[in-house]
């Protein structure tokens, strides 16, 4: 009498692995758009403190005029973020600040790009998406 065996055969293992493969490949353009999504949401974040800086900074010197990224002490609002800030223009009493984009982000983001934030909270994007979209 012959023993018996418990084992899978080489068609149940290739059969696990295909639908292992199908499933990792469905759900990983899901990953990177939750990623991409979360990355600009902490950009966001970002750019809101940094106009709280902004608005401490008017504060201080009743003008915008003069303010830098070193000088309100926001370098930290980046760190291990995939954007730059940057403050794109500035009068008596007006600015605008921006998040570029930088490295994988900004080719996997292509439908938002540049977030811009004004001294009147008004939002703007530089890319051909939604505003109301990439601003949550």
């Amino acid at each position: 009498m012959r023993a018996q065996h418990a084992a899978f055969t080489l068609i149940e293992l290739m059969l696990a692995l295909a639908i292992s493969v199908i499933l990792i490949t469905m759900g990983y353009p899901a990953y990177v758009h939750y990623q991409t999504r979360a990355e600009r949401n902490r950009a966001e974040v970002a750019l809101m403190q940094l106009s709280g800086k902004m608005e401490n900074y008017f504060e201080e010197n009743d003008s915008y005029i003069g303010a830098t990224i070193d000088e309100l002490n926001a370098n930290h609002l980046v760190d291990g973020l995939h954007y730059q800030l940057a403050i794109a223009d500035t009068t008596d009493s007006h600015y605008q600040i921006q998040a570029i984009p930088q490295d994988v982000q900004a080719a996997r983001d292509v439908n938002c790009e540049t977030l811009s934030l004004t001294d009147t909270n008004a939002r703007s994007i530089s890319g051909d998406g939604d505003v109301k979209q990439c601003w949550m």
